[in-house]
């Protein structure tokens, strides 16, 4: 009995291995070719501004754009980046629960573009006056990899939604991070003017 289990389960893990073999050979690797073309477009378009083509929602068959690319290949690495400029096309014409929605499915290997991901959520939910939710996203995306450019970039973004909140002691607590810690970043003027307001205030 314990023989043919075994039997029965090395059969069917050479089954799924062969399958998914056939899977990437026959569907997978055809589909990564077409839909990197068709992100390529959708790229150009984006460059030049022209947002609503880039994303294509409406589906015109001149091109795929970030939506359709996500739709119709969504197990290739371009249907997966799609999502990522989707969300961002949604989120600069004004669409923040689809900005939102479609972030969220965008699976990020790469940290700095993480970071990006819950940066552009935060921004969202920001806009839609969701301030818990943005600033829980601006810290994840601060924290997501340390680096010179996000990592300060997100703090800063919580420090000014805690200080337009009110919440002077958290929106210190973000800057004096950035004083210590980012000496070079952008808005090192800015910071060090909302750090003495606070001081004075509290």
């Amino acid at each position: 009995m314990k023989k043919k289990l075994i039997f029965f389960s090395i059969t069917l893990i050479i089954i799924s291995y062969i399958s998914y073999f056939f899977f990437k050979k026959l569907f997978l690797y055809p589909s990564e070719e077409k839909s990197m073309k068709e992100l390529s477009y959708a790229q150009q378009y984006l460059s030049q501004g022209e947002i609503d083509k880039a994303l294509n929602k409406k589906n015109i068959k001149v091109n795929l754009g970030f939506s359709g690319i996500a739709s119709k290949y969504p197990f290739t690495k371009a249907g997966n980046i799609s999502k990522f400029y989707a969300g961002i096309c949604y989120y600069k014409l004004g669409d923040y629960k689809k900005s939102i929605k479609i972030m969220n499915s965008f699976s990020a290997k790469d940290e700095f573009l993480s970071s990006i991901k819950y940066g552009i959520i935060g921004d969202a939910f920001s806009q839609m006056k969701k301030k818990k939710e943005a600033l829980k996203n601006y810290v994840i995306a601060a924290n997501v990899t340390e680096n010179e450019i996000t990592t300060p970039l997100y703090y800063y973004k919580a420090a000014l939604l805690n200080f337009y909140m009110k919440k002077y002691s958290n929106s210190k607590f973000f800057l004096k991070k950035i004083e210590k810690k980012y000496p070079s970043f952008l808005y090192k003027k800015n910071v060090e003017k909302y750090i003495t307001f606070i001081e004075n205030k509290l």
